[in-house]
């Protein structure tokens, strides 16, 4: 597994299916009997997960939404990025 970093891209795979309910995402990877429940913050993420912005952009977005610093915000991404990456939710397309 490649580890992220703020230039990686990453999109979500279409093989997850994902509702937003209140503010939080449920996804479901049909292929391994899988459900997570994701809290706001990774919900936010997710849903940016469009393959068309870095993880440092990514943070960026994060910072402004949740008021947080830079550097908490690009932990947070980049540790949920690997997480997603493991569990083959993403995929790398730049």
């Amino acid at each position: 597994m490649r580890e992220p970093h703020e230039r990686m891209v990453l999109a979500r795979r279409r093989e997850v299916a994902w509702r937003t309910f209140d503010g939080e995402a449920i996804l479901v990877l049909t292929a391994r009997d899988e459900i997570c429940q994701l809290n706001p913050v990774a919900t936010f993420i997710w849903e940016a997960l469009d393959g068309r912005e870095d993880l440092a952009g990514l943070a960026e977005k994060l910072c402004r939404a949740f008021e947080v610093s830079r550097e908490e915000a690009l932990g947070d991404v980049l540790e949920f990025a690997g997480e997603l990456l493991e569990r083959g939710m993403v995929e790398v397309v730049g």
